[in-house]
């Protein structure tokens, strides 16, 4: 499937008149972009150098594809990694769940999450929550976009620490290995606002000169 130029549009205007809206107002922010991760329990193969004629080797148990359910965020000023959440599955409870955390864990300013468009964020269930709390702001990207969000490529930092190739003997395990990655702050290079013509600090949007 292909980005539809109408959904796009919608979404640079929608992105654009928000960042305008804050900076201009001065008013505490905390932009974030969102998405959601599967880690599995079977060991995974990722690049790598081997000597010739010889093949690695990955454990398989066969396992059913058991795998841990990440939801998290990135702060689009900082860089840093936040409200990390680990669930049994992804649906609209645990999406619900999810942003009460965020709320949890920036508990003044207003919050702009920029989200990608899958059912269990843009269920009725989710809807009439974010309406209950208009402290929250949810901003949609495009449809068939993972490149637009800047959240997508720091699952390749967790999934090349916790699973490849790795073999954890129970999903107990895998967890705990997820918690140990979280216990310290990962932080990475995020040019989302500024290629809209912002920067983030202190807690407040500003126009970057042009």
């Amino acid at each position: 499937m292909r980005r539809r130029p109408e959904e796009q549009a919608r979404f640079v205007l929608e992105t654009e008149e928000t960042l305008a809206h804050y900076a201009a107002s001065g008013a505490p922010v905390v932009p974030l972009a969102g998405d959601q991760s599967k880690v599995y329990l079977e060991g995974t193969v990722a690049r790598r150098w081997n000597p010739i004629g010889q093949q690695p080797l990955v454990a398989d148990g066969a396992r059913r594809k058991k795998a841990e359910n990440i939801y998290g965020a990135i702060h689009l000023g900082t860089g840093q990694e936040v409200s990390s959440f680990v669930i049994d599955w992804q649906d609209s409870e645990a999406t619900i769940r999810w942003l009460e955390l965020i709320l949890e864990d920036h508990p003044s300013g207003q919050i702009l999450l920029w989200l990608d468009q899958a059912p269990h964020h843009t269920s009725e269930d989710v809807e009439e929550w974010l309406a209950a709390h208009p402290r929250l702001t949810v901003i949609h990207f495009p449809a068939y976009t993972p490149e637009e969000n800047p959240k997508e490529p720091t699952w390749k930092a967790l999934k090349e620490d916790v699973s490849h190739p790795h073999w954890h003997e129970t999903v107990t395990h895998l967890s705990e290995a997820i918690d140990t990655y979280y216990q310290t702050v990962k932080t990475h290079t995020v040019n989302f606002l500024k290629k809209f013509g912002y920067g983030w600090e202190a807690g407040r949007l500003y126009a970057l000169a042009r």
